[in-house]
């Protein structure tokens, strides 16, 4: 696997304008667009912000880094189907990337893509099936946060998600989905704010667990719906916030999703798990 630091990576566009896209999220994705808009300025590199509509502005198209490129999604996949071919060079930033409908296209991009994984199963997963792209692995983007000094705070936050990629089938009492609270444009302080509060905090969303982490909480991370959360935190939490604790579930926590989740229809596979006689 090759790292490549994105920051260094990017140096060469010192001074430039890019055209940058940024996809549209929850409180979560200000935390890595953030990291990202520190990054252009520490480098200087004016941006020139699109939509999918938006014209060609420049020879390089940046794509933020992000969680959305991958089967539950489109922002990301439609985007790069539309502009693959229209720009000089492509650089997509730190991003988990992972589905049969992500295939076809990684395996029709050309060798002026450049594809950043945040975790060794994406960077796996794209080597295998972009086989023309450089793909390198690095850290989410939400790293590059200066993040302020705050009080210990006092007691618990369950922050848990409650959409497609929760793998807790029951919420927690007093749950704070935190992440539902801003959007990838509202500017951090309420976020900060409300992980500062508290000594502790019990979440399944990443960004809330880096958030909190680089805040110096004790924190409580469990999985999502797939791979995510444990990889990033295998690759980029767990060797630096030793107060961050993975969360792994035992057999009856994963039939049960199975079953949830799945339906009846596939019960089988548990059965031939092992986790149900």
């Amino acid at each position: 696997m090759e790292e490549v630091d994105v920051k260094k990576y990017l140096e060469r566009f010192s001074n430039t304008t890019v055209d940058f896209y940024i996809q549209t999220g929850n409180y979560g994705d200000a935390l890595i667009l953030n990291g990202a808009w520190q990054v252009f300025k520490d480098l200087n590199i004016r941006t020139n912000d699109i939509t999918i509509d938006s014209p060609v502005g420049n020879n390089v198209l940046i794509i933020n880094g992000n969680g959305n490129f991958i089967d539950l999604y489109e922002q990301v996949r439609d985007i790069v189907i539309k502009n693959h071919l229209l720009y000089k060079e492509i650089i997509i930033l730190p991003s988990t990337i992972y589905g049969k409908l992500q295939q076809p296209l990684l395996q029709s991009l050309k060798e002026h893509v450049t594809i950043f994984c945040r975790e060794k199963m994406s960077y796996a997963f794209v080597k295998e099936h972009a086989v023309n792209c450089k793909v390198y692995l690095w850290h989410d983007l939400a790293f590059y946060n200066h993040m302020p000094t705050v009080p210990e705070g006092v007691g618990e936050l369950n922050a848990f998600r409650e959409d497609d990629e929760k793998f807790l089938l029951k919420k927690p009492a007093n749950n704070i989905d935190v992440s539902k609270r801003g959007s990838q444009s509202t500017p951090l302080d309420e976020f900060i704010k409300i992980l500062g509060a508290y000594k502790t905090i019990n979440t399944d969303r990443l960004h809330v667990c880096i958030g909190s982490a680089m805040l110096g909480k004790q924190v409580n991370f469990y999985p999502n719906s797939y791979y995510k959360n444990k990889a990033i935190y295998e690759y980029s939490i767990k060797d630096k916030y030793p107060k961050v604790k993975l969360f792994e579930p035992g057999f009856f926590e994963v039939e049960n999703f199975l079953f949830k989740k799945i339906g009846k229809y596939k019960r089988s596979i548990a059965f031939r798990l092992g986790l149900r006689k």
